[in-house]
């Protein structure tokens, strides 16, 4: 009993200290739970109750968990190291795979196979990058899903700039920038989705001041717990939320607010959950590799005769299985290609 005691205290309470490499297990179930999540909310209907409790909280969880695990950098050329490996870590895979790949599947799946026909889709692909909204609005196309990684760099960069520029004034600066952006993006959107990475810069930097109150909340934890319970759930009920790929947040503050409280509740779960081994291990798993799933997800619009069905709960489960399965075959044929490749450079 004393050893399931202690091995659930470590799962759930121990903090890292910054700077550490280590990665914390409760933030890689959350990542992964979460991602499962996004499969679920994008396919339940509108209006949906569930669907507004995943909404409430579902992707400023990723930015705000971001921000709880990030390290600032301390100088410019730090800085620079980290857009280098922000871009290439997020962009390149959009610009690489993602989107070759919808530029060649529809080339594919297109009645015209003239040279005509695969530039007028390269070019379409080009301008959904350019602009990389999640919703389409007023002639701006929608680039779908992949918006979540510009806003993720660009807010990432945004956020970074100001704590090298301003290290004693970086937090207050954030917020001003979110609600300037809040307020962009009820009357323009901006390219490469710059008016949502705005409101990425206060996820970012919340998550990253409660983990510098980490020991001060956990002081409080239970009744901060239920004091958000009650606000959470009623704005669920009352189908307000905030929608970042839609720029839906008219009430911004009441909805950034509701977002707070679902992130915070979700996080108090996702340490509980990883109080057992079995919960840790498998949705750690999927939370290390969400960017594999995400993309997955992304794609399997055309992969939508194989899930849809009339029977909701039906179909949410065929989706949930194909999203898993061919996230795992892809992530093990990369796997045995990077393997590969390394016996192949041994040699030589």
């Amino acid at each position: 009993m004393v050893a399931v005691q202690e091995e659930r205290s470590a799962a759930v309470s121990a903090p890292v200290r910054a700077g550490s490499h280590k990665r914390i297990e409760w933030v890689d179930v959350a990542k992964g739970l979460c991602m499962m999540l996004v499969v679920l909310g994008h396919t339940l209907p509108y209006g949906n109750l569930l669907r507004n409790f995943i909404f409430s909280f579902h992707m400023p969880l990723f930015f705000f968990l971001t921000g709880y695990t990030a390290r600032l950098p301390d100088s410019w050329s730090a800085f620079a190291r980290r857009v280098r490996k922000d871009f290439v870590g997020l962009i390149v895979p959009v610009l690489g795979v993602v989107q070759v790949f919808n530029v060649l599947l529809n080339y594919a799946l297109a009645d015209d196979k003239s040279l005509a026909s695969l530039w007028e889709i390269a070019r379409y692909n080009a301008l959904t990058l350019f602009w990389a909204s999640g919703n389409p609005a007023d002639g701006i196309p929608s680039c779908g899903m992949p918006w979540f990684l510009f806003a993720m760099f660009w807010g990432k960069l945004i956020w970074e700039a100001l704590a090298v520029a301003f290290p004693k004034g970086s937090f207050a600066l954030s917020m001003i920038v979110a609600l300037f952006g809040a307020y962009i993006g009820q009357v323009r959107y901006l390219p490469q989705c710059l008016d949502v990475a705005m409101l990425v810069v206060l996820y970012l930097a919340l998550g990253h001041w409660f983990r510098g109150l980490q020991e001060v909340l956990e002081q409080f934890r239970i009744p901060l717990l239920l004091a958000m319970v009650v606000p959470w759930a009623w704005c669920c009920q009352a189908g307000i939320y905030i929608e970042l790929a839609s720029r839906t947040y008219e009430n911004f503050i009441l909805c950034a607010l509701e977002s707070v409280c679902g992130i915070w509740i979700f996080c108090q779960l996702c340490r509980e959950l990883s109080a057992n081994l079995a919960l840790r291990r498998f949705f750690s798993f999927w939370g290390r590799h969400s960017l594999w799933l995400f993309f997955v997800h992304h794609m399997d619009v055309f992969t939508a005769p194989l899930w849809q069905g009339d029977n909701l709960v039906l179909t949410c489960l065929r989706r949930f299985a194909l999203d898993l399965l061919l996230t795992v075959l892809l992530l093990g044929s990369w796997t045995l290609l990077r393997q590969m490749l390394r016996r192949t450079a041994n040699r030589s």
